[in-house]
């Protein structure tokens, strides 16, 4: 398990080693394309709404520690996963792309600006 010992706060970088940072028009096409998307937000935020067909993985992240079990990034090191939280002060996001990157999958895609992006760009979502 990845672990990031000590909560961040502020903005997160625009860049992760390992990890594509993309748009959320990007993020719309991925997921157009197959690829799946990961929800790091808490339940009841991926309840109201959330990125079509994504896959919520808060149960993945140990809240004291913030590591992540790599086994919520599927079996496929190969597939696109697309990565997303709040927004560009999501760190739990950024927890789970490294996680994932760190862990060997090799197309880990990061939607920095989350949910909030997407949801300005006024693209389709589930609930």
């Amino acid at each position: 398990m990845a672990s990031n010992a000590f909560a961040q706060t502020g903005e997160t970088p625009p860049t992760l080693p390992g990890v594509a940072t993309v748009t959320a028009a990007d993020a719309k096409v991925l997921i157009e394309k197959g690829g799946v998307a990961l929800d790091v937000r808490k339940k009841a935020a991926y309840v109201e709404g959330h990125l079509p067909g994504a896959k919520s993985i808060r149960s993945a992240i140990n809240e004291q520690t913030k590591a992540v079990d790599p086994s919520a990034f599927g079996a496929n090191k190969d597939a696109v996963i697309l990565i997303y939280g709040h927004g560009t002060d999501g760190w739990s996001a950024v927890d789970a792309a490294k996680a994932a990157a760190e862990a060997g999958y090799k197309n880990v895609k990061w939607l920095r600006g989350g949910w909030s992006e997407w949801s300005k760009a006024g693209l389709p979502s589930e609930q």
